[in-house]
């Protein structure tokens, strides 16, 4: 039975009135001054570093009105404080600028200096901040709009976020951080060696960013630069980079990272040069997943990643130079699974390792296509073997290779043909092809319609490819499965990614 105290105590809580929840203006005809309260058009404030000083923690809104604010200063939040504007874009968006007074300090410093971000967020639990564009002058751009660091539950939406020198949005050591629907335009412009990046994040855990475009026309190398993941989800989002990446992940351990519906024109890079930590131990069954994604560059994924799936993207490439899946070099021994993508235009290799051992490597149900490449042209699976740097447990099997009618390819190099096993791979045009695989001219793919599906799907029941396949693991149709990308029938539209403006 629960004491006589404790029923009081509980009578008490239930009788006492709830936490109020104010609003709070800052206005362009606003003063910041210790006489005004910011609780009316007519006692509003002018900045919004003046709001966060002033606003106390709980679930409060710092209402920003439309129009220009000039900062000076970072502001920071307390805990439960959402900041909103009246939008991103349009005659009457809410701009907060960064002053071309603000004295910058040296970006190449470690630690950055944080303190030149417009909003600071430190120890933070449930902040948000929506419906605003943050800028600053192309001439005097501040390190960043948002840094936040050991928060929880952090909420960034509808943001527009332009011209900033080393990340628009640095997120570290936070947990249930949602970026959604933020426009992000030269956020990243000093190139800063190879540690910035639009959106930079060390240490996630339970995040998502999504519906977000990220355009870098100037300086940085990286649309997306982080490490440390654990059950975060990248998701229909934009990247268009004038550098060499649009996302990268490296040398970390990482737990659950989901990398789909995206629109990627460089490369993904994830490696981890040794053998990574075990996803299963935190509850994940991939380090790394990267599924259902437009990707345009031939240089499209760099490995190794042990526990890496790659699967079920449309790889549509624009951009000649490089191999789809790369190992440069690290001791792996995997798991790694490439399947069920569609290739176009195939440059190099579809599958390389050029340095390092690689280990239980499978390669499913992929339909590749190859371009006469001239002199760039490699083996579709092209792998350095010997003693010190050995390819160990590479199964290929019911995929579809087509090599380009003026340019017959090989299907693996030299070098390790005898350490791949293939089996029921459908080959067009190519040379080097063991025995359990198909030699052939037409798939039977529909080859009208919507690419990657229904292109590519089977056009009929009696299409060389249906059924010929080998049972891998993945569902399948009829008697056995079909080779490449797409079982006989199946509908998979690639749905909502977004496009180029």
């Amino acid at each position: 039975m629960p004491t006589r105290s404790a029923l009081l105590a509980l009578a008490l809580a239930l009788l006492a009135p709830a936490a109020r929840a104010d609003t709070f203006t800052v206005s362009p005809a606003g003063v910041d001054a210790d006489d005004r309260d910011g609780k009316t058009a007519a006692t509003a404030w002018r900045s919004l570093a003046y709001a966060c000083d002033r606003v106390p923690a709980g679930e409060h809104t710092i209402q920003l009105e439309s129009g220009t604010f000039p900062a000076a200063r970072t502001a920071k939040p307390k805990n439960g404080v959402t900041i909103a504007g009246r939008g991103s874009t349009g005659d009457k968006a809410t701009r907060v600028v960064a002053s071309t007074d603000w004295k910058l300090g040296d970006v190449t410093a470690n630690p950055k200096p944080t303190d030149e971000f417009l909003i600071g967020v430190a120890k933070g639990k449930g902040v948000a901040v929506r419906d605003l564009a943050m800028e600053s002058d192309p001439k005097h751009r501040v390190s960043g709009a948002v840094h936040a660091v050991n928060c929880d539950a952090l909420t960034l939406k509808n943001l527009g976020l332009r011209e900033f020198r080393w990340a628009a949005l640095f997120l570290e050591h936070s947990q249930k951080v949602t970026v959604d629907g933020c426009v992000i335009e030269n956020g990243s412009t000093d190139k800063d060696k190879h540690h910035s990046g639009a959106i930079r994040t060390r240490w996630l855990k339970s995040s998502e960013i999504a519906r977000c475009r990220v355009v870098n026309t100037v300086g940085t190398e990286y649309g997306y630069k982080g490490g440390g993941h654990e059950g975060v989800r990248i998701h229909h989002c934009y990247f268009e980079q004038q550098g060499e990446f649009s996302f990268e992940s490296a040398h970390e351990n990482e737990f659950g990272l989901e990398i789909d519906h995206n629109h990627m024109n460089r490369c993904i890079s994830v490696p981890k040069s040794g053998q990574g930590a075990d996803p299963n131990t935190r509850g994940f069954a991939y380090s790394v997943w990267i599924h259902d994604n437009l990707l345009t560059d031939s240089y499209t994924v760099e490995g190794p990643r042990n526990h890496l799936r790659f699967g079920r993207n449309y790889v549509r490439i624009e951009k000649t130079g490089g191999r789809v899946y790369s190992q440069h070099g690290g001791e792996n021994r995997g798991p790694v699974w490439i399947h069920h993508n569609v290739v176009e235009n195939l440059d190099r290799a579809f599958v390389w390792k050029n340095r390092g051992s690689a280990e239980n490597v499978s390669v499913l149900n992929n339909t590749v296509y190859a371009a006469d490449a001239k002199d760039r042209a490699a083996a579709f699976i092209d792998a350095f073997h010997d003693a010190k740097q050995p390819v160990k447990g590479w199964v290929v099997k019911n995929n579809v290779f087509v090599a380009a009618k003026e340019q017959p390819r090989n299907l693996v190099s030299p070098r390790a043909a005898a350490e791949v096993a293939f089996a029921a791979n459908l080959c067009v045009n190519l040379k080097g092809v063991p025995d359990g695989n198909f030699v052939g001219d037409d798939p039977g793919f529909r080859l009208k319609g919507d690419r990657p599906w229904p292109f590519y799907v089977p056009a009929a029941a009696d299409s060389f490819v249906v059924g010929r396949g080998v049972d891998v693991g993945f569902p399948f149709k009829g008697k056995g499965p079909a080779l490449g990308a797409y079982e006989f029938g199946e509908e998979r539209p690639l749905t909502g990614i977004p496009e180029k403006k």
